[in-house]
C-alpha cells in the first residue's frame, strides 16, 4: 500500500500545482495594452551582449518581485525580462509589471489575457531600454474544463546595436498533450518567422511530463513535453539554447519555461531563485549576435 502511495504521490502533487482553482477565466473588459516609462532614459540601445530572462511571478505584487529580482545577484542586471500570470487588480491602472517598471526604472507593457474575480492578468514584457511597438497574438483556445483562461503572446520591438530585435513573451495553457501545445504554439512561431528581425521568445510553455486525459488526469511519459516542443520550435528555424537548464519549477523537477532564439549565440543560462517570491525560478540566457560571414566581393 505504502508503495502505491508514493507512486500516486507525483500524480497528486501535478493536479494540484497545475489545475488551481475549479474556474473558468473571464474575458478582461479592457483589452488595451498598458504602457510604463521611466522617469529618465538612460540609453536607447541594448549593448552587443546583453541578459534576457523569462519569469512567471505567480500573480504577486510589483514591489514584491521588483525587490526579489534586486536581491538576486543574477537577475538585477537582466535587460530583458518576459513575464507571466502578471496580476492587475480590480480597478487599478498599474499591473505588477508597471510597479516593477517604476521602481527598477525600465519600460514595460502589460496586456491582459484573462480576468478572475474582477482582477485581470497577462503578460508583460520589461525592457532596460525603449519598447518601440508592441501587439498581442491570440493563441488557440482549449477547453480544459476548469481553471481555462484565454492565451496571448505580447510581442515588443526593441532597439539593438542601431538595429530591431523582435521579442515575445509566451504563456502557454497547462493541461495540455504535446499535439495540442504545439498547435497552440504555431501562431507564435509562424509570426515569429515572418520578422525580418532578431528574434526571442521566452516564457512559461507548460511543458510538463505528461500526457493529460480529457485534460484533468496526468499519466507520466517517457518523452518529456519540453523535447517535443523544442523540435517543433526547430523546426521554424529557431535555436533552443537552454534546453540543458534543469527544472524551472519548484515541484517535481518540471521544466516548464524556456528562452528560444533567432540571430543570437547564447553564452551563458542558468536558473534564479529570486528569493522564492514565485512557485517558478527564473530563467535567464545572456546572448549575443551570431556572428554573420564575411561578405566575398565579386569577381570581376
Amino acid at each position: 500500500m505504502l508503495r502505491l502511495i508514493e507512486m500516486r504521490r507525483p500524480l497528486l502533487v501535478a493536479v494540484v500545482v497545475l489545475s488551481g482553482c475549479w474556474k473558468l477565466q473571464g474575458i478582461p473588459t479592457n483589452h488595451q495594452l498598458e504602457a510604463t516609462f521611466p522617469a529618465s532614459v538612460q540609453t536607447t540601445d541594448l549593448p552587443g551582449q546583453f541578459k534576457v530572462a523569462t519569469f512567471n511571478i505567480h500573480m504577486e505584487p510589483g514591489h514584491k518581485v521588483a525587490t526579489a529580482l534586486l536581491a538576486d545577484r543574477a537577475l538585477r542586471d537582466v535587460d530583458v525580462i518576459a513575464l507571466e500570470e502578471v496580476p492587475r487588480e480590480n480597478g487599478s491602472t498599474c499591473s505588477s509589471a508597471c510597479a516593477m517598471g517604476h521602481e527598477l526604472g525600465m519600460y514595460s507593457v502589460f496586456a491582459p489575457a484573462h480576468s478572475k474575480d474582477g482582477d485581470d492578468f497577462g503578460v508583460a514584457i520589461l525592457s532596460r531600454v525603449p519598447i518601440t511597438s508592441a501587439r498581442v497574438i491570440e493563441l488557440p483556445w482549449n477547453d480544459v474544463h476548469f481553471n481555462a483562461g484565454r492565451r496571448i503572446a505580447l510581442v515588443a520591438t526593441v532597439q539593438h546595436e542601431g538595429r530591431p530585435i523582435t521579442v515575445y513573451a509566451v504563456h502557454l495553457e497547462n493541461r495540455l498533450t504535446a499535439s495540442d501545445r504545439k498547435r497552440q504554439m504555431k501562431p507564435v512561431l509562424v509570426d515569429a518567422s515572418q520578422q525580418r528581425t532578431p528574434v526571442i521568445i521566452a516564457g512559461d510553455f507548460n511543458t510538463n511530463p505528461f500526457t493529460w486525459i480529457s485534460h484533468w488526469i496526468p499519466l507520466p511519459t517517457g518523452a518529456h513535453q519540453q523535447h517535443a516542443l523544442e523540435s517543433f520550435v526547430r523546426s521554424y528555424g529557431f535555436d533552443t539554447p537552454v534546453a540543458g537548464s534543469g527544472a524551472t519549477h519548484r515541484y517535481i523537477g518540471m521544466k516548464l519555461d524556456a528562452i528560444y532564439t533567432r540571430g543570437f549565440d547564447t553564452k551563458h543560462f542558468a536558473v534564479a531563485h529570486a528569493k522564492d517570491v514565485s512557485d517558478h525560478m527564473a530563467l535567464w540566457a545572456i546572448v549575443a549576435p551570431t556572428p554573420q560571414p564575411p561578405t566575398v566581393a565579386a569577381a570581376k
